[in-house]
């Protein structure tokens, strides 16, 4: 059996991670700079050994409990767009868990960082939805539902 980890990609990895820290209370937080010898591998150009620390190889992260990773685009061009969405789902039976959701929307739609789409409310199906963009143009789906009644 397979899993799924998204990958991310940003101009700047740490910063980015800190924005995750800050704004989505992300944990776990790991990231891995380009060393000299890597650097010079992928052709990069000569960068002094504080702009190597400032770049990120591979990173990943923590949401609700969802693991993620991302690294650096390294000059490619990043562009937003409506093809993929992160969905971040939660059982609503575990008071804990649904508790955290509705923290989690909150906080971040407070932080005047991210563009709601969506609030995140009940839903016809029985769960709750809500969307919301990030600030690098990710866009992002929170949902709760009761797991009992998937049958899975």
């Amino acid at each position: 059996m397979a899993n799924l980890y998204p990958y991310l990609n940003f101009e700047n990895t740490k910063e980015a991670l800190e924005y995750y820290e800050e704004v989505f209370g992300a944990t776990n937080i790991m990231r891995m700079p380009v060393e000299k010898e890597q650097a010079k591998n992928f052709g990069m150009p000569e960068m002094s050994d504080e702009a190597l620390a400032n770049t990120t190889i591979h990173g990943g992260f923590t949401v609700l409990g969802a693991n993620l990773f991302c690294s650096d685009s390294f000059g490619r061009k990043l562009e937003s767009g409506n093809q993929i969405s992160i969905m971040l789902d939660v059982n609503s039976e575990d008071e804990k868990a649904a508790k955290e959701a509705d923290e989690f929307f909150s906080k971040i739609a407070a932080s005047n960082t991210v563009d709601v789409r969506m609030p995140f409310e009940s839903q016809f199906w029985g769960g709750k939805m809500g969307e919301f963009v990030d600030k690098y143009g990710i866009s992002w789906m929170l949902h709760s539902q009761p797991y009992s009644k998937l049958g899975m």
